[in-house]
């Protein structure tokens, strides 16, 4: 190959990463929560935080908190998990739930006008 030929798909093979980072972000979330939790209607993917004994999976909706809680509520009982705490108000909420010794924490809060940012933890 020529030193020309390479510097011109250089750019390209550069581009094609940046702009299939979010694609691969978007299903490394998707393979976090697989089977164990469902992904709240309209939510926008922002970031995972990997730790040790868990994973974070952060996002931001437009919808309150209460719709949020309410909606992991229903779907992590359909999947087995006990809701061990529901405490929701009009600013945020927090929802703990359990399953096989493993703990699912689902928090949200009102951020910026008409937005809440909300992760789910597992």
């Amino acid at each position: 190959m020529t030193s020309r030929f390479c510097a011109r798909l250089f750019p390209l093979l550069l581009a094609c990463c940046v702009l299939g980072a979010p694609a691969l972000a978007q299903e490394d979330f998707r393979a976090v929560l697989a089977d164990r939790a469902g992904i709240f209607p309209g939510a926008e993917f922002k970031k995972v935080f990997r730790f040790p004994k868990a994973t974070v999976v952060i996002f931001e909706t437009g919808e309150p908190p209460a719709a949020i809680s309410a909606f992991y509520k229903t779907d992590m009982t359909a999947r087995g998990w006990k809701v061990e705490v529901d405490d929701v108000s009009e600013a945020a909420s927090y929802l703990l739930l359990t399953k096989n010794g493993r703990r699912c924490i689902v928090e949200a809060q009102r951020g910026l006008p008409g937005r809440t940012g909300f992760s789910v933890s597992l």
